[in-house]
C-alpha cells in the first residue's frame, strides 16, 4: 500500500474512534474503537498488516512521544496538589497496592512477565502503555505486549462502574450533611495567582507556534541525554515528564503548551497509532490467550485497591468509598474524571444547591487524583517495571 493511502486509512480509522466515542457518551473510548476498527481490518484482511508500516509513522511517532509527555508536565499544578494533599496521597498509596497486588498476587497465576507488564498499565494512561510496549516488542514479548493493549483499552469498563456507584454512595451521604451542602454550596475559593514570570520565561515575542514545538523539542532533548547519563536506568519518558514539569516550574515551558503549538491533534494521532503498532501481529488466539491474564490483574487491582483505599480511609479521615474511588480512576483518567462527578450531582442533588455543592466537592478531588495516577504514577511505575523485566 502506498504511504499516502496508508496514511489515510490510519487517518479515517482514528476519526471514526473519536466518532464512536462521542456518539457513545466516551462509553466507548476514542482508544478502544480504534484498536476495535484496526482488529476487524487486519482479521478480516480489508487492509494490510504492514498499514502502519507503509503509513511511516513508527518512527516519527517514536520521536514525537517525547514532547507530548514533556507538555504533560505542564498540567502539574503544585499549589492545587498541596490543597489536595489528603487526595494526592490516597491515590498515590491506592495505585500503588494496585500494582502492588497484581505483581505479588498475580506473578504466580499468570507469569513474572505478563504481571509485571500489566501493573503498570492497570495504573493507567497512554504513555505507560507507550514504555511498556515499547520495552516488550524489543525484547520480542509479543503476547506480554498484546496484554498490555487489551488491558488498556479495556480497564475503563473496569474502573467506570466502581466508581459510579461509589461516588453515587458519597453523594447520598454527602448530601444528608447539611453544614457540608453549605459549605461547598459555593466554588471553593483558591490562593492561585496568575503565573509568575520564571527566571527562564521568554519575551511575549516568542509566543508562537514554532517557538513552543522548538522549547518541547528542547525539552525532550535533554530528558533524551539525562537518560543516557543515567545508562537508561531512567526511561526516557519518565525524563520527559520530569524536565517538562521543572521547565514549566522555572517559565520555559507554558501551561498546556502542546495545544498552543496548534498541532496537538496531530502529534496525538501519531503516538496513538504507536501504541498499536504491533496489532498488525495481533491474532484472535492470541487476544483470547491474554483474558485470564486480564481477569487476574482485574481482581488483583482493584482488590489491591480497596484494601489500600481503606486503610487510606482511617488514617487520613476520608470517606472509604470516596478513598476507593480516588484510587480507581487511574483505569479512567481524564476526561471521565470530570464527567462522572457532574452526572453524580445531577442525579443526586434535590435541588439546585445541592448538586452545586455535590459537585464542588467531588470534582476537584476526582480531577487532582487522575492527574496523579495517571499521569504522574503510571509513568514512574512504567519506568520502573521496564527494569524488572
Amino acid at each position: 500500500m502506498t504511504p499516502v493511502l496508508a496514511l489515510t486509512v490510519l487517518l479515517c480509522i482514528y476519526a471514526a474512534g473519536e466518532l464512536i466515542a462521542q456518539k457513545t457518551k466516551a462509553i466507548f473510548s476514542t482508544v478502544l474503537g480504534i484498536a476495535l476498527l484496526l482488529l476487524f481490518g487486519f482479521w478480516s484482511g480489508l487492509v494490510p498488516r504492514s498499514l502502519i508500516e507503509d503509513a511511516q509513522v513508527t518512527g516519527f511517532g517514536n520521536v514525537i512521544a517525547g514532547l507530548l509527555i514533556a507538555s504533560l508536565g505542564t498540567t502539574i499544578d503544585f499549589a492545587e496538589l498541596r490543597r489536595q494533599w489528603k487526595v494526592v496521597l490516597t491515590a498515590l498509596f491506592c495505585v500503588c497496592g494496585a500494582v502492588a497486588a497484581i505483581i505479588l498476587i498475580g506473578m504466580p497465576i499468570i507469569g513474572r512477565d505478563m504481571a509485571v507488564a500489566g501493573a503498570p498499565i492497570f495504573a493507567g494512561g497512554s504513555a505507560a502503555t507507550l514504555i511498556m510496549t515499547t520495552a516488550l516488542d524489543e525484547m520480542g514479548l509479543a503476547q506480554a505486549s498484546t496484554f498490555c493493549i487489551v488491558l488498556y483499552v479495556t480497564q475503563k469498563f473496569i474502573g467506570v462502574p466502581i466508581a459510579s456507584l461509589l461516588l453515587r454512595r458519597t453523594a447520598r451521604q454527602f448530601r444528608e450533611n447539611a453544614a457540608l451542602v453549605a459549605e461547598y454550596s459555593e466554588p471553593q475559593q483558591t490562593d492561585a495567582a496568575a503565573q509568575k514570570r520564571g527566571l527562564l520565561s521568554l519575551p511575549q515575542t516568542f509566543a508562537r507556534p514554532s517557538v513552543y514545538l522548538a522549547k518541547l523539542g528542547i525539552a525532550a532533548l535533554i530528558a533524551y541525554y539525562l537518560s543516557e547519563l543515567t545508562g537508561g536506568v531512567i526511561h526516557y519518558f519518565v525524563l520527559c515528564l520530569i524536565v517538562g514539569a521543572a521547565l514549566f516550574a522555572a517559565g520555559f515551558l507554558e501551561k498546556g503548551i502542546l495545544e498552543k503549538t496548534k498541532s496537538s491533534n496531530l502529534i496525538t494521532f501519531f503516538v496513538t497509532i504507536l501504541i498499536f503498532s504491533n496489532l498488525a501481529q495481533t491474532t484472535p488466539q492470541q487476544v483470547l490467550s491474554v483474558l485470564p491474564a486480564l481477569l487476574v490483574s482485574a481482581v488483583c487491582g482493584v482488590g489491591g485497591t480497596l484494601l489500600v483505599g481503606f486503610v487510606c480511609a482511617k488514617l487520613l479521615r476520608l470517606p472509604f468509598v470516596l478513598a476507593v474511588s480516588l484510587g480507581i480512576s487511574c483505569t479512567f483518567g481524564f476526561p471521565t474524571t470530570m464527567l462522572i462527578p457532574h452526572e453524580v450531582a445531577e442525579a443526586f442533588g434535590r435541588n439546585e444547591q445541592e448538586k452545586a455543592a455535590i459537585l464542588n466537592y467531588l470534582l476537584p478531588k476526582m480531577l487532582t487524583a487522575g492527574f496523579v495516577t495517571v499521569t504522574i504514577a503510571s509513568v514512574l511505575l512504567a519506568g520502573v517495571a521496564v527494569r524488572l523485566l
